[in-house]
């Protein structure tokens, strides 16, 4: 599929009843909840993989200035100790948003996978977007999407809550459509998202605050297991609205 026809399909997109996706998001849920539950467990043990890489050379730097025989006055440790620290802070972010945009596309992938009830599909994995062929493009696309979310959020808090579904729509967009350019894939996000941000948005909420709850109960750790389901409205609307064509493109690609 091209652009071209995405935009079509969007602008043409029919009314979608809340309750129906409300529905069919609890019933896939049912089948992805564990796949879910591991991108969690994947996201937090990345995050503090990484945070130790970069704390301990800090700790360790810390150590060495203080108790070695380097000799700085405090204004000038003040200044390595600040500049070293936003530099790490920043090698984090950076990784940790790759990290997240690449599991959560792959994510929707297997997603994808369970709804069609299969048990797998070839090079469908968490690790499927972490590779050379995709990993500068998922770099500009989690750059691009912190970015925005910041400048929103610097504009002021509301337009952070209008911009969080077609950034969400992006991820969507890049997991099923990899080989489209940065451009193209944040114009069929932001098309998406401005024609359907009201389901998408008020679906989000409503099973959000349910996950939360059910995970409270659940002595909150139950929220890892239930959080994953607020990627699912997405996956549907983009299912609804646009489509899939995985069977007609392989018929296409052998020739039958």
């Amino acid at each position: 599929m091209i652009l071209s026809d995405m935009l079509v399909k969007i602008r043409q997109a029919r009314h979608i009843d809340f309750g129906d996706l409300f529905g069919r998001a609890i019933d896939l849920f049912q089948k992805v909840w564990l796949q879910g539950l591991l991108m969690q467990v994947l996201t937090i043990a990345v995050s503090w993989g990484v945070s130790m890489a970069v704390m301990l050379p800090m700790s360790l730097g810390g150590a060495f200035i203080e108790y070695g025989d380097v000799s700085y006055n405090d204004d000038e440790v003040g200044v390595i100790a600040l500049i070293f620290m936003m530099v790490m802070y920043l090698v984090i972010l950076v990784i940790m948003s790759v990290v997240n945009f690449a599991l959560q596309a792959a994510f929707y992938r297997i997603i994808r996978m369970k709804d069609r009830n299969r048990s797998g599909d070839r090079g469908v994995g968490f690790g499927m977007f972490i590779k050379k062929k995709y990993l500068k493009k998922v770099l500009v696309l989690s750059m691009m999407q912190v970015g925005i979310a910041v400048l929103a959020a610097l504009i002021f808090i509301i337009p952070l809550f209008y911009v969080v579904v077609p950034l969400q729509f992006a991820i969507v967009i890049f997991a099923f459509n990899p080989d489209w350019s940065v451009n193209d894939i944040y114009k069929a996000a932001f098309a998406l998202g401005n024609k359907k941000w009201g389901i998408t948005f008020g679906t989000f909420l409503v099973i959000g605050f349910l996950a939360i709850v059910v995970g409270v109960m659940a002595c909150f750790i139950g929220v890892y297991a239930t959080v994953s389901v607020v990627y699912l409205p997405a996956y549907l609307i983009y299912k609804d609205v646009v489509g899939f064509t995985e069977d007609e493109d392989m018929i296409a690609q052998i020739g039958v």
